[in-house]
């Protein structure tokens, strides 16, 4: 199956580009994204994602088809064929 990212901030610096579509396994989740985009991109995303010990850290937003991961399965969300996924970094402002 095939799925579309858009990457913001400083995670499309990670990425080199703002757009991409990924092939996954059918069933593939967030997790398996996540674990995938490690894979391809290195240090430059898995610093936003996991601490000095490979913890999973919550600094990334993950959404779905515009709805925000935690809304859903959180990483356990499965990902269908077609899914539009955007990841970026929290959103602050004063």
């Amino acid at each position: 199956m095939e799925v579309e990212l858009r990457y913001y901030a400083m995670v499309r610096d990670a990425a080199g580009k703002r757009d991409e579509t990924l092939s996954l396994p059918e069933g593939a989740t967030v997790m398996d994204l996540i674990n995938h985009l490690t894979g391809l991109y290195g240090n430059r995303f898995s610093g936003y994602v996991y601490d000095s010990e490979g913890r999973l850290l919550d600094y990334l937003m993950f959404s779905v088809n515009e709805v925000d991961v935690r809304s859903l399965h959180g990483y356990d969300t499965v990902l269908m064929d077609g899914d539009r996924v955007f990841v970026m970094p929290p959103i602050g402002g004063g």
